[in-house]
């Protein structure tokens, strides 16, 4: 019998925390015989098949300016001889892309799951469908209390220590206020933490004054504002758990979707 190829494209060979766990929510909604591929964004190799049933861009991450740029010709052949494409994704540095590359990507997707009320606001309407799911990766942590009284200041690069991504996620979850640089660490901390800070993320290469922009749109998703870097904010736990009620009811509307779709 037939199975049903499917081709996912993101960072998850990288060691990032956020990249790593969305590997694991995918496996999670992919129907039970799917033959999956998963295979880094960036260095692009040519797939291993010419045609796939289902492509899927993202796995929860933020889609780059430079990835747009860079890889633009070689999604659109690999699009081209694919039955459906979906996105799972967001945007960072969007001053950055190149509008027409984005757009022309966007458009390809039979399905555009957007992270955040922002991506779809400003890029949902360059998708052929485009539905907000919000940031699928909060489905990954546990909704507990802390045991610690102290603050705890997390690293940029959490995974250097190789750390498995259980224990990281109970290690953040047991401090009362913690201190993060990076998103997915401090979505892990909103579940569980009394008071959390931030510090945004920047360009670092040829645009180092350019901001993410990823910490406001997922502060202005959960919350309905944004909170200024640096300083402990207190969770709002009710809002947190509205969020994952809805995130969580969006992740088996996507379940659903790709199912149907191979």
């Amino acid at each position: 019998m037939a199975t049903p190829r499917v081709l996912v494209l993101s960072f998850c060979h990288t060691r990032n925390f956020g990249d790593r766990l969305g590997f694991h929510l995918l496996n999670a909604v992919l129907p039970p015989d799917a033959e999956t591929v998963f295979q880094p964004m960036s260095p692009f190799r040519k797939p291993p098949h010419d045609s796939w049933d289902l492509v899927i861009v993202g796995i929860g991450n933020s889609l780059n300016p430079s990835n747009a740029k860079v890889l633009y010709d070689p999604l659109m052949r690999l699009f081209d001889t694919s039955r459906h494409v979906v996105g799972i994704s967001g945007t960072q540095y969007r001053e950055l892309f190149v509008e027409e590359r984005l757009i022309g990507l966007l458009g390809r997707f039979d399905h555009w799951y957007a992270r955040y009320g922002d991506d779809l606001a400003l890029y949902g309407g360059h998708a052929r469908k485009a539905s907000h799911l919000g940031d699928w990766l909060i489905d990954a942590f546990p909704l507990t209390r802390p045991t610690r009284d102290s603050l705890l200041r997390l690293e940029a690069d959490v995974m250097t220590k190789r750390h498995p991504l259980d224990w990281l996620i109970r290690e953040i979850q047991a401090h009362r206020h913690v201190f993060s640089p990076r998103l997915h660490t401090l979505l892990c901390a909103l579940c569980s933490a009394e008071r959390v800070a931030y510090v945004e993320q920047f360009e670092d290469d040829e645009h180092p004054e350019v901001a993410s922009g990823k910490f406001n749109s997922m502060l202005q998703d959960i919350f309905g504002r944004s909170y200024a870097q640096r300083d402990l904010f207190t969770v709002d736990r009710d809002a947190v758990i509205a969020y994952r009620r809805f995130v969580r009811g969006n992740i088996g509307r996507l379940r659903s979707d790709i199912g149907e779709l191979i």
